[in-house]
């Protein structure tokens, strides 16, 4: 219900754990804030994949303590 109401514009933020980083294919997002590091490389680029799909422009932040 959460996804489809971030995909139908309800709200403009979306927070999810390490689950949205694979097979969720939600179009337009921007951003992507990674509070903690991934274990790995692999989880990473999963992570920070979920923006900046084809040619759009994406960013990402991660928090590293």
């Amino acid at each position: 219900r959460i996804i489809r109401d971030y995909r139908e514009n309800m709200f403009n933020i979306l927070v999810a754990t390490d689950v949205a980083a694979r097979g969720l294919d939600i179009a337009d997002i921007s951003h992507v804030i990674n509070y903690d590091q991934p274990n790995n490389y692999d989880d990473y680029t999963h992570r920070i994949g979920r923006t900046g799909r084809g040619n759009a422009l994406g960013f990402a932040l991660t928090f590293i303590e």
